[in-house]
């Protein structure tokens, strides 16, 4: 609508408020405020309004033709909501659902470990068996925490979903993830051991909803052993988690996966503890060349 024909009105808290435009005056003599109990009159841009479904905003081109601000979260997932209220009949009133494109992370607060095992199980076979969600997701993620323990390992996945997956969320998310954790592997070998699923599985989820960027896996290893064995089995570990993440719907393309060996530690000690802490697998997130 044009600046002469705009009217718009928006509550805030209880007030009720509507703003109109000042019919012919100049831009250059602002009109008097009235009274607080009646309407505004304000000067407005010149151009068309639109609503671009928070606010209003003036252009010369309809916003359709405008990019819109790309979100992790659908908009409106029907089934997201119904499967969430039959928890609390199960026994989970504690239990959420936070579900992005192929990615569902089962979340909150159990009283305690058994609780939120039971729990998960439950709300996996739920998504599992629901035919309407299987179309939809593909990995369910562990995100429950326990009162006075753990937190859950698919936490900062669960935020992530909520907004916009832009590189320094992705960032972000890959490192709270990882943040006191380790990706465990057999002895000697460079297969992951069943202990870490839960925590690939978190990891790949932030990596389905950020495989627009390029995302390196770096395999590092502690001192011990020569160094041509410490950059062979870190290069095939990054890749035995490299190939994890595409057999659950990664881009293969958006994963690289590095093995440095001994050659980046964290702590140069030679201690039980330097060396746990140089053990590790790194995750970086960059725009895609």
């Amino acid at each position: 609508m044009k600046r002469d024909l705009f009217l718009a009105r928006a509550i805030a808290g209880a007030a009720l408020f509507s703003v109109a435009a000042c019919g012919g005056e100049s831009a250059d003599a602002p009109k008097a405020v009235a009274a607080e109990s009646g309407p505004q009159c304000v000067q407005l841009a010149e151009g068309d309004y639109f609503w671009d479904g928070t606010a209003f905003v003036v252009s010369s081109t309809p916003p359709a033709s405008q990019p819109a601000a790309t979100e992790t979260r659908p908009a409106s997932v029907g089934w997201v909501g119904a499967l969430e209220r039959t928890f609390p009949d199960a026994g989970f009133p504690w239990m959420g659902l936070h579900v992005s494109g192929p990615v569902a992370v089962l979340t909150g607060l159990a009283p305690d470990p058994a609780a939120k095992e039971q729990g998960f199980l439950v709300g996996q076979a739920a998504l599992e068996d629901n035919a309407e969600v299987a179309s939809d997701v593909t990995l369910v993620v562990d995100g429950i925490s326990v009162e006075e323990g753990e937190r859950g390992v698919g936490e900062a996945l669960a935020a992530l979903s909520d907004g916009e997956a832009n590189a320094g969320r992705c960032q972000s998310a890959f490192n709270a993830t990882m943040d006191g954790r380790t990706i465990m592997f057999q002895s000697n070998l460079a297969i992951i051991s069943p202990t870490s699923e839960r925590l690939l599985d978190a990891l790949t989820g932030v990596a389905l909803l950020c495989d627009a960027y390029a995302i390196e896996i770096g395999g590092h290893t502690d001192s011990r052993g020569s160094n041509q064995y410490n950059q062979v089995i870190s290069q095939q570990r990054s890749e035995a988690v490299r190939d994890y993440m595409v057999e659950h719907g990664v881009e293969a393309e958006a994963l690289t996966a590095m093995g440095y060996g001994e050659s980046r530690p964290l702590d140069r000690a030679e201690t039980y503890e330097a060396w746990a802490k140089n053990r590790r697998m790194e995750f970086k997130v960059s725009e895609r060349r």
